[in-house]
Formats: C-alpha cells, structure tokens, sequence
C-alpha cells in the first residue's frame, strides 16, 4: 500500500444520462399525477418511492460534483412531492367529508323509511 487515496473516478457520461433521464420520468409522473387529481381522477403511485431510491442510491456512487449538478431538479422534486402530498391530503379530507354526510343522509332517510343513497363515486365518476 503507497498510503496514496485511490484516484476519482470520473462519472460515466451514460450513466449520468441514465440518472438524468429516469429522474425526468419521475418529474413527469408527479406531474400527471397532479393534473389527474386535479381532475377527480384516481392516482397510482406505486413503485415511485423505489424509483427514487435508486437515483438517490445512483448519485450516491458518483463523485460530489457530478451529483450535485442535479439538486436543483431534485430539490424541485421534493416541491413537486409536497403539493401532491398536499392535494392528495385535500382529496382524503372532502371524501371523508362527502362520505359523513351521506351516512347522515342515510340515517335520516331510514329514520324516515325512505330508501337510502347509494355512497358518493369514486373521483372518476365511476
């Protein structure tokens, strides 16, 4: 042992185009999550958490300065993340909400012998 550290190693230029592209895709993805929930739409975010592991854990094998060329784009991310958040907490408290009041509807039609209302559909209408 020379007692020397080992030499940097330089990112490969494909690799980091990988990472660059993967995290346009989980951009994206957010971003269409958002205009769907916006719409009444139903969202699936499965598999996004792991999606962004394996960036974090990629950039983590680069030298410093190559990952941080891209934290502008991921402190943007993290925005991004807590509107969704944010709007998906909205949607959670209006359908608990819509679904109080037709239990209170419903209570007060089966007082009334009237027949009950079906529970409000789903945010697509379906």
């Amino acid at each position: 042992m020379t007692g020397h550290p080992p030499a940097p190693t330089l990112p490969d230029a494909a690799d980091m185009q990988a990472i660059e592209r993967e995290l346009e895709g989980i951009v994206l993805a957010v971003a269409d999550a958002q205009v769907a929930l916006s719409g009444g739409g139903v969202i699936d975010l499965a598999g996004l958490d792991d999606r962004i592991a394996a960036i974090c854990a990629a950039l983590e094998t680069r030298p410093p300065e190559a990952a941080r060329a891209l934290l502008p784009r991921l402190l943007a991310l993290v925005e991004d993340l807590n509107g969704l958040s944010a709007a998906c907490d909205k949607v959670r408290a209006d359908t608990s909400i819509e679904l109080e009041r037709v239990a209170t509807r419903n209570r007060a039609s089966l007082a009334y012998g009237r027949k009950p209302e079906p529970p409000p559909r789903g945010p697509t209408g379906e």
